[in-house]
């Protein structure tokens, strides 16, 4: 089993990423086996010497990779020997969104009318008391059996007739409102915050309340700025990143 970090700790690297690379190297070493509990972390500070700050940190960072779970009373399981993959999604432009959709599928729960207060209101530039149609679901890479993402989306009333067209959830509901309204999406404009994954999304999502969580919230706008669609989606920090690519255009080029 490693003991001590004092070489690690020379390159400068945070104590708490050195630790957690130990603690994955024994993991994958067998150290650790499948379903076993991993010391305390009492035992931890001891055997690294270490501060009970440092070992929190690295636990939380086994957490976010996918390898551990951690149950109050029980202690740290080993949930997993391998980093669990990530969905990478890249972005050059509206069309790539597509490929999001196709790797991805919306698995929908419920379709129902919400009334706008304050807070959603402010959220799709509208005002309180309008009614917008509200589909939520999980997201659903193929072949995986945990959600990428708990779902949101927001469609303005005027697409309301939209609802008859959503089918299994794989294709794009901005590309159901274009065609069904003979509509064109002209601008996505995308916010993206890094979050504390709270109890109830941390359940559907089955991750440990409190782990890291990246919102990223899609607004869909016709022409005149008129908002089709906001999309909401909440993933897991440890099962998704974003790539975003910008071209740049040089005074004289065509």
């Amino acid at each position: 089993m490693s003991q001590g970090l004092p070489s690690l700790l020379s390159g400068g690297q945070p104590r708490y990423l050195v630790l957690a690379q130990a603690l994955v190297d024994d993991i994958k070493a067998g150290r650790y086996p499948l379903g076993s509990l991993l010391p305390t972390e009492h035992e931890l500070c001891e055997q690294f010497s270490v501060s009970r700050h440092t070992v929190r940190e690295a636990i939380r960072r086994l957490n976010e990779l996918g390898l551990i779970s951690r149950q109050q009373g029980v202690g740290t399981r080993v949930k997993a020997t391998q980093v669990a993959s990530r969905y990478v999604q890249a972005s050059e432009r509206i069309a790539d969104l597509h490929q999001y959709v196709r790797d991805v599928r919306l698995e929908i729960s419920s379709i129902d009318d919400v009334i706008l207060d304050a807070a959603l209101a402010e959220l799709l530039e509208a005002k309180p008391g309008q009614s917008w149609l509200h589909v939520s679901g999980l997201r659903h890479r193929e072949g995986d059996t945990e959600p990428l993402a708990r779902t949101d989306v927001y469609i303005n009333r005027a697409y309301r007739g939209v609802a008859e067209d959503l089918g299994d959830g794989s294709e794009p509901i901005y590309t159901l409102i274009e065609r069904r309204y003979g509509l064109h999406v002209v601008q996505v404009s995308q916010q993206l915050s890094a979050v504390n994954i709270g109890e109830r999304d941390a359940r559907v999502l089955e991750v440990e309340p409190g782990s890291a969580g990246l919102l990223v919230v899609r607004k869909y706008f016709g022409a005149n700025q008129d908002l089709l669609e906001v999309a909401v989606n909440l993933h897991p920090g440890s099962r998704f990143s974003y790539s975003v690519t910008q071209h740049l255009r040089f005074q004289g080029e065509a």
